[in-house]
Order: C-alpha cells, then sequence, then structure tokens
C-alpha cells in the first residue's frame, strides 16, 4: 500500500497523485453543487411564478418552502453580558475527528 502522508525533514508531505485527485474530486464537486444550485434557484422562480407548491416525478417530490423569519440566540453577547449565567448552561458535546479539504 502507498504511503499517502510523508514525513521528510520534519514536514509532512501529501503523495502529489493523491492531491491531484483529491483536488480534482473537489472541484468537479464544486461544478456540480453550482449547477445543481443554479437550476434549483430556476425551478424555485418558475414555482413562486406559478404557484406551485409541490411537484412529484418517479425520481423525487419538489416542495416550496415559503420565506419565513428564523429566531436566533446572540450567545456572543449573552456571553459578555452574563458570562457565569453562560457557563451555567453551555453544554459540551464531543466532534468526531474530521479532515477539511480547501482548494486555492
Amino acid at each position: 500500500m502507498n504511503e499517502l502522508i510523508k514525513i521528510e525533514n520534519g514536514a509532512a508531505l501529501l503523495d502529489p497523485e493523491t492531491a491531484e485527485r483529491i483536488a480534482e474530486f473537489e472541484a468537479a464537486a464544486k461544478r456540480i453543487k453550482d449547477r445543481s444550485d443554479a437550476l434549483k434557484a430556476e425551478i424555485l422562480k418558475e414555482m413562486e411564478a406559478k404557484g406551485i407548491i409541490k411537484l412529484e416525478t418517479p425520481e423525487m417530490i419538489i416542495s416550496y418552502i415559503a420565506p419565513t423569519d428564523r429566531e436566533t440566540f446572540k450567545s456572543k453577547e449573552f456571553r459578555a453580558d452574563h458570562p457565569q449565567m453562560y457557563d451555567e448552561y453551555v453544554k459540551m458535546s464531543p466532534v468526531k475527528a474530521s479532515v477539511r479539504i480547501k482548494l486555492k
């Protein structure tokens, strides 16, 4: 099995072939998401214009979700104004390890 990461002179180096494949996959995923988002925006626009709330095909169901207001809690401000109370109610939850890849 080929090592994906090598350590040389104290520096971690990713296998060039692996780096190239990841970059290709990430770029392809971004292109697909951009195209999907654009198509969804067109569908939304037409559903609004035609007053359609639900579309069904053999492959999917598309539902129109009307705009609404979302309630949010300004935790940074609350923490600054009431640090002791914040500490009493804050809950820590474990998060599993992962990797983040960002294309340049």
